[in-house]
């Protein structure tokens, strides 16, 4: 798609969000994909307002598949956000994702991925500033995704920090940990002596903390 030169844009539509790209196509394409996310292919010269009635007149269409959608995936399964263990409940009667005492509530997996998403860059946003003040570590750019193999990573150079969104799984205080490690970065290239130090210097006991990433 990126090959293409065409940048993928969203929009929010009935009571879902749409995913779509302008394209050198005929017609317009709807399809949802296997993350659960409604994507369109639009003509190019194809006015916005137009792709609009095109999917009021297929609400039946867009209902009918997300429920078969849903009804694919276990409703219920055990999530961890910040250190605890819940049970992700979907209800499609809920207009946000909420927290109870030992739930979080759903509207949908992809309205629970957003709210993780907002929550990240609120979390991650307030300890970078905190601790780029402290340490005088100025970081230029904060990329959140989901990475299989890294809690976090920094561009030297560039002073970009990249973290992991899985990283809402675990406690406060080990979020704060990788962060400062990460910053860190910007500083010292690699794990050398004096990194460390220098971590240690600022977060004591950032082994304690280290741990809750180990087996």
């Amino acid at each position: 798609m990126a090959r293409q030169g065409f940048s993928i844009e969203t929009f929010y539509f009935l009571k879902w969000k749409f995913f779509y790209q302008k394209k050198d196509v005929k017609n317009l394409r709807l399809k949802l994909n296997e993350k659960g996310e409604f994507c369109l292919s639009v003509p190019k010269l194809y006015p916005l307002e137009k792709v609009k009635i095109f999917l009021a007149k297929n609400e039946a269409w867009l209902d009918k598949t997300w429920i078969q959608f849903q009804n694919k995936i276990p409703q219920e399964n055990e999530v961890y956000f910040l250190g605890k263990k819940y049970t992700l409940r979907i209800d499609e009667n809920l207009s946000k994702t909420r927290i109870t005492k030992n739930e979080i509530q759903s509207p949908s997996r992809q309205n629970f991925q957003e709210f993780l998403k907002t929550n990240a860059r609120i979390i991650f946003s307030f300890y970078l500033k905190k601790w780029s003040k402290k340490t005088k570590l100025n970081y230029t750019h904060l990329s959140i995704k989901k990475m299989k193999t890294r809690w976090g990573s920094c561009n030297t150079k560039k002073a970009y920090i990249n973290l992991n969104l899985r990283l809402l799984e675990k406690s406060l205080k080990a979020i704060e940990y990788v962060i400062l490690h990460e910053l860190s970065h910007i500083k010292f290239a690699n794990h050398s002596k004096e990194f460390y130090e220098f971590l240690h210097f600022y977060m004591s006991d950032y082994t304690h903390r280290e741990k809750e990433f180990k087996p």
